[in-house]
């Protein structure tokens, strides 16, 4: 296969990169753009991710490091294997600059994927990236669940360990990609918990479905993806109703909503305010709905709570916030949240809805990030 010209070099590239990003960001991201050239592009991998678990799992690693911000190769690295780059990579990669700084699409939507915990999230807009903050609190829960479920199995009182071995119901409500459905369900133990995972717009079911698929290997625990308008009068029954059917009637579910244990969601919390000012890699690509709230009857909702308020009711409706099935010391309703100025009100909505108890998670930059709602006895 012919190489690329001497003559083509990654300086040009960085700095119409830097003049958007700065040096040190635009650096980092041209090392993983090149690097995706050399793994992906020209070398027959493109489409074909899930089928190369070895693949998936070095890229995994690799982009990891992205995530969260850490260095990459090295860009004497990177400048000697771009030597080696083919026209077709070159020409992928000056687009793929082009698009980043003309077009201001996001990195994620240009590789294509993003790691979240054990998986490998498949990206496109509109639908919503999948952020660190979400993947930290996602890994919290599964380890808290795993603690749980492992202390009631080795309890010596057969009382106690009385359903321990019993999947969790799990609702991943406005699932978007389906990072956290099929995060848990990676995370967690076989036959730990069935996932069901709901959003509105029809972009973000057909990504979460692949998404299932693209991680079925590292999945021990099912997901079912469903089409559902979370703010309908009647989510609850139309909830209720799906997975009766879906579990053949069974799962220890009865009336009251005795079907789910707990309900987790990144759901839309940025205000109207906030949105106006976010940068357009943000603004011009994700779906608004999955960023900004709108109140039952439409209306704006300057706080950012509204869909906050909406999960506690519809939890209360489901009969989450009464002590039942799932051990009390678990939480029913888990929901990421923007800052601390929505920390109160979030609280305040699961209280009123009947949750007995409420708890604060910080992300790792200190920011109160998601709100817990328990029911105790």
């Amino acid at each position: 296969m012919p190489r690329s010209p001497a003559n083509n070099t990654l300086a040009p590239l960085l700095r119409r990169l830097a003049g958007k990003l700065g040096e040190r960001q635009a650096a980092s991201e041209l090392r993983w753009l090149a690097e995706h050239v050399r793994k992906v592009i020209g070398s027959g991998g493109e489409g074909d991710h899930h089928h190369h678990h070895h693949g998936i799992l070095d890229r995994h690693h690799r982009q990891a490091r992205l995530w969260r911000e850490q260095p990459a190769v090295s860009a004497g690295e990177v400048e000697q294997e771009a030597r080696r780059f083919t026209p077709v990579q070159w020409a992928w990669l000056r687009q793929a600059v082009s698009d980043r700084v003309e077009q201001h699409k996001p990195l994620q939507y240009i590789l294509g994927n993003q790691p979240f915990g054990k998986a490998s999230i498949a990206t496109r807009p509109p639908v919503l990236i999948p952020r660190w903050e979400t993947e930290e609190w996602m890994m919290r829960l599964a380890e808290m669940l795993k603690s749980r479920r492992e202390a009631l199995l080795a309890e010596r009182d057969q009382s106690r360990r009385a359903g321990a071995d019993r999947p969790l119901n799990i609702l991943d409500a406005c699932t978007g990609s389906g990072c956290l459905a099929v995060g848990l369900a990676c995370e967690l133990a076989p036959g730990a918990a069935r996932i069901a995972a709901v959003d509105v717009s029809a972009d973000a079911v057909a990504l979460a479905e692949a998404n299932v698929v693209r991680n079925a290997h590292a999945m021990h625990n099912p997901v079912a993806v469903h089409r559902l308008d979370l703010q309908a009068g009647d989510a609850a029954a139309r909830l209720l109703g799906a997975m009766a059917e879906g579990s053949g009637g069974g799962g220890g579910g009865s009336g009251g909503g005795g079907w789910w244990d707990m309900i987790v969601s990144n759901p839309p919390y940025v205000t109207p305010a906030d949105y106006a000012e976010l940068d357009p890699d943000v603004r011009d690509w994700e779906d608004r709905r999955a960023l900004v709230p709108a109140a039952a009857d439409g209306q704006p909702d300057p706080e950012g709570v509204s869909f906050v308020v909406r999960l506690a009711a519809l939890a209360r409706d489901l009969g989450l916030a009464t002590p039942a099935r799932c051990p009390t010391d678990l939480p029913r309703l888990v929901v990421e949240i923007g800052g601390p100025k929505q920390t109160d009100p979030a609280r305040q909505a699961m209280h009123d809805c009947g949750f007995a108890l409420t708890e604060v998670w910080k992300d790792m930059a200190g920011v109160e990030r998601v709100v817990l709602g328990y029911a105790k006895d």
